[in-house]
């Protein structure tokens, strides 16, 4: 099984860069075999205080991915742009929400708007975290970690988190992020590892950076379109990156484990790595 991640593509033009969106998707097509579904890490479109507008982009962002891939499922995490970057209520999580309801599985964390969910493909367990819900900015609170602590412990050969929001930054957005709710951030890190989560995916900082914090991968992966930054503030655990090139990530799920691919507009490879659990 094989998935794409593509985060933190958003960009002047409809809300989204779709030069580099859609170079990054035309480069993706030549891999072989073709991804079973699509991530999509958050801050996928500019969004906007206008309603439509904010729904327009969205709707954009999917007639964009199905030119290259029509009709494959889609996976949303939902970052910071996508509500608005300090909501006053969950309004934008109900537009988020009727734009993926025909992809989004039933089986959400009540009172999320379909934001907080798992998706199970085979042996693995996709887990979804909303790290922008009103109330909880760059915080997974306590229902969330109670449901994450519930999710996360059932038994699956591979386990892998999504959150927007990355626990241990790199740069431009330290104390920003889950680091800005430290108790919560371990909180969240400690269900991570007792639960023998296998890697967690997160977007946000514009560039790509791979980092061992505890006994957990930790990759950042914000370079589908947003203007990229590589400055850094803490590299401790950093194994590669932070790197400002614009690429997404591929994963293959295979008997033996995981292969982790970062891969560039031009087909090279920022970074891969292998996960042998067997």
């Amino acid at each position: 099984m094989r998935f794409l991640i593509f985060s933190d593509s958003k960009g002047k033009e409809n809300g989204i860069n779709e030069k580099v969106l859609s170079r990054l998707l035309k480069e993706s097509k030549r891999l072989r075999p073709e991804p079973d579904f699509i991530m999509l890490g958050g801050d996928n479109v500019g969004g906007s205080s206008d309603m439509d507008i904010y729904m327009e982009q969205l709707q954009r962002l999917r007639a964009l991915i199905d030119i290259c891939y029509p009709g494959i499922a889609l996976l949303p995490v939902i970052g910071n742009h996508e509500v608005n970057n300090e909501p006053a209520d969950d309004s934008y999580e109900k537009i988020f929400k009727s734009i993926y309801n025909d992809v989004l599985p039933h089986n959400c964390l009540q009172g999320y708007n379909n934001t907080v969910y798992y998706s199970d493909y085979g042996n693995t367990r996709f887990i979804v975290l909303n790290s922008f819900h009103y109330g909880e900015l760059n915080r997974i609170g306590e229902r969330q970690l109670n449901w994450l602590q519930d999710t996360a412990s059932k038994p699956m050969k591979n386990k892998i988190v999504f959150v927007h929001s990355p626990a241990f930054p790199t740069g431009a957005h330290m104390g920003h992020c889950l680091d800005l709710n430290q108790r919560d951030r371990d909180a969240f890190w400690n269900i991570v590892e007792n639960c023998n989560v296998d890697i967690v995916f997160s977007g946000h900082e514009h560039n790509y950076s791979r980092r061992k914090c505890g006994s957990v991968y930790q990759i950042i992966t914000g370079g589908a379109g947003e203007k990229l930054k590589d400055k850094y503030k803490d590299k401790k655990g950093v194994i590669e990156g932070p790197k400002a090139k614009y690429h997404f990530v591929a994963v293959d799920i295979e008997n033996s484990g995981l292969k982790v691919s970062a891969i560039g507009f031009d087909g090279k490879l920022l970074d891969e790595f292998t996960m042998d659990k067997y």
